[in-house]
């Protein structure tokens, strides 16, 4: 085998293995993505079920439960048809924080008497 055949066929390696890892890593990143968006559903979730207030939380507080940065948690809140965003304003009117909440269709209908 000539050396001119051997980087041939060389390169194509290099550019098969290129493309799988390329693959393999897009795989996990959009499975990273999803498994922070069902956390995020999830803690939720219990919050609105605890039923001790609204169920709406801040970005720190989900950053600080759920071990996410800041741009995980809203990355993954605004990729989610469950949770819905909601701001809370002060007492001159101005915008505070914001806040999620879980609005999923899967939950129990409060019983208020």
């Amino acid at each position: 085998m000539k050396y001119d055949d051997l980087l041939g066929v060389t390169a194509n390696w290099a550019a098969i293995l290129t493309a799988v890892i390329a693959t393999v890593a897009y795989g996990r990143f959009l499975y990273a993505q999803a498994s922070q968006r069902r956390a995020l559903e999830k803690y939720l979730r219990s919050e609105k079920e605890r039923a001790v207030d609204s169920g709406r939380r801040t970005v720190k507080h989900l950053m600080a439960n759920l071990s996410l940065t800041e741009s995980e948690v809203l990355g993954a809140a605004f990729r989610s048809s469950k949770v819905d965003p909601a701001v809370s304003v002060n007492e001159k009117g101005h915008a505070d924080n914001l806040l999620f909440e879980y609005t999923g269709k899967d939950l129990p209908i409060p019983k208020t008497f």
